[in-house]
């Protein structure tokens, strides 16, 4: 598996961690991301990726 690759399938199992996390433990986005330590330059990405996954 190529770095890109490895990097998009350790971005998704984050997500769905947080995600997880967030449902368990009642958490906002921002406290997920913070929990988790995602860097301030990368959470607009992480931002963007979470919104993707709840429905209008």
């Amino acid at each position: 598996m190529n770095s890109v690759a490895t990097m998009e399938a350790l971005d998704s199992h984050i997500i769905r961690s947080i995600l997880r996390s967030m449902i368990n433990e009642h958490w906002s986005v921002s406290e997920a991301l913070d929990e988790y330590d995602i860097p301030e330059e990368l959470r607009p990405q992480y931002e963007s990726q979470i919104e993707d996954c709840f429905v209008d």
